[in-house]
C-alpha cells in the first residue's frame, strides 16, 4: 500500500516505531484541549515541528490518535486531532502516571460513537459544525497559555474547564410572555418561573503576579458564538449568565469561583458582535445600564485573518490580552484590567 497510501486511510501495517517522549507529550495536550490542529500542537508541544508533524503521523497510523480535515474544493484544510481509543489513556497511565477520570472515557467513548474523521469525509453538516464550535474554544486555550507563557510570569492561566463538567445547572428566571400589537410581537416578564440552562463552553481563571492577595485572580466565562443560533435563543443564553451571575450569584456556589470578571462572547464578525450587543441591553437580559459590563464581545477575524494571509492566533497569541474585548457601550478592555481600571 506504499505508492498509493492515502492521507486519510490508515495503512494496514504501519511503521514499526516505539513510543518516545514527544508521543507521550503529544497524547497529552490532545487529551488536555479535546480537539487540536496540527500546528497548534507543534507549538505546544515545541521542538522541532517537522518530528512533530511525523510523530503524528506515526500515532495516528498505530491508532493511538484520530484525526479529521475540513473538506475543500481544491485541497482540505490542515489536520485536527483527538482522542478515541482507551489505549492512548493507558499509555499516558502506565508512562506518565495519569489518573483516569469517567469525564476521560465518556469523552472517548463518545468521539468513538461519533466517529469524527468520517464524517468530515461525508461532509455531515451538524458534526462539522460542532467541530469547528469545538475549535473556537481550543483556540482560545491554546492562546491563553501561549499567551500567558510569553508573560514572563506577570500573567498564569491556572484553570480551564470546558465540557461536561460544566453542564447541567439551571438557574431560576421570570418567564417571558409575548404580545402581537399590529405587525409586531414584543415580549415581558410573566408572573410565572422558568428553568434556564446555563452552560458555558469555558470557564477560566488567570492569576497576576504583583497584586494583593485576594485581588490577583480573575475569573471568566466564554461563550463560542458561530451566529447560527436564533436571536431568541441567544436572548435566553444572555438571561441565564444574568439571573445566574447578578441577581442570584450561583456562581459562588455551582463553580467555587467569586467573582466573575466577564462573560467573553466571541462571534464571527462586527455585524454578529453588534447584533449580540443589542440582545445583552435588552430590559429583559440586563438593560442600557452598567451591568450590561459583564458581557465582553470580541470576533473571530481578529484572530484569523493576519496580514499576507497569516494567522494572527498563531503567531501572536499575547494579542488576546491586548484591548480588544468590547463592552456594549463600544469601551475597550483587556483581560488583564484590574477591576477599577
Amino acid at each position: 500500500m506504499a505508492s498509493g497510501f492515502s492521507k486519510f486511510t490508515r495503512p494496514e501495517q504501519p511503521k514499526a516505531s516505539q513510543l518516545s517522549e514527544r508521543d507521550l507529550d503529544i497524547l497529552e495536550v490532545v487529551l488536555r484541549y479535546r480537539f487540536l490542529g496540527a500546528a497548534q500542537t507543534c507549538r505546544l508541544v515545541g521542538g522541532n515541528e517537522d518530528v512533530t508533524h511525523r510523530r503524528l503521523r506515526l500515532l495516528w497510523e498505530h491508532g493511538l490518535i484520530n484525526r479529521w480535515a475540513f473538506p475543500g474544493i481544491r485541497t482540505h484544510s490542515e489536520f485536527y486531532y483527538y482522542l478515541d481509543k482507551r489505549q492512548a489513556l493507558a499509555v499516558l497511565a502506565d508512562r506518565r502516571g495519569l489518573v483516569l477520570h469517567p469525564q476521560m472515557i465518556e469523552e472517548l467513548r463518545n468521539n468513538r460513537e461519533k466517529d469524527y474523521a468520517s464524517a468530515a469525509v461525508r461532509g455531515q453538516h451538524m458534526q462539522l459544525g460542532f467541530l469547528r464550535h469545538s475549535l473556537m474554544v481550543s483556540r482560545l486555550h491554546f492562546m491563553l497559555e501561549l499567551a500567558c507563557r510569553k508573560s514572563s510570569g506577570q500573567v498564569q492561566l491556572i484553570a480551564f474547564e470546558q465540557g461536561s463538567s460544566l453542564s447541567g445547572r439551571k438557574v431560576e428566571a421570570p418567564k417571558l410572555v409575548s404580545s402581537r400589537e399590529g405587525g409586531q410581537i414584543f415580549w415581558q416578564e410573566g408572573d410565572e418561573q422558568e428553568r434556564l440552562p446555563l452552560e458555558p463552553d469555558a470557564l477560566f481563571t488567570l492569576k497576576f503576579s504583583g497584586r494583593p492577595e485576594g485581588q490577583d485572580t480573575a475569573h471568566f466565562f466564554y461563550e463560542a458564538d458561530r451566529g447560527s443560533m436564533a436571536a431568541a435563543a441567544m436572548l435566553k443564553k444572555f438571561r441565564a449568565y444574568y439571573h445566574f451571575i447578578k441577581r442570584q450569584q450561583k456562581h459562588k456556589e455551582a463553580f467555587g469561583i467569586h467573582p466573575v470578571r466577564a462573560v467573553l462572547v466571541e462571534t464571527t464578525n462586527e455585524a454578529s458582535g453588534q447584533r449580540l450587543m443589542r440582545l445583552v441591553n435588552h430590559p429583559l437580559v440586563a438593560g442600557p445600564s452598567k451591568r450590561a459590563g459583564l458581557f465582553w464581545f470580541t470576533i473571530s477575524t481578529l484572530f484569523t485573518e493576519g496580514a499576507s494571509g497569516t494567522l494572527p492566533y498563531l503567531e501572536q497569541p499575547e494579542m488576546l490580552f491586548e484591548p480588544i474585548w468590547a463592552l456594549p457601550d463600544r469601551s475597550l478592555h483587556r483581560l488583564t484590567d484590574a477591576e477599577n481600571a
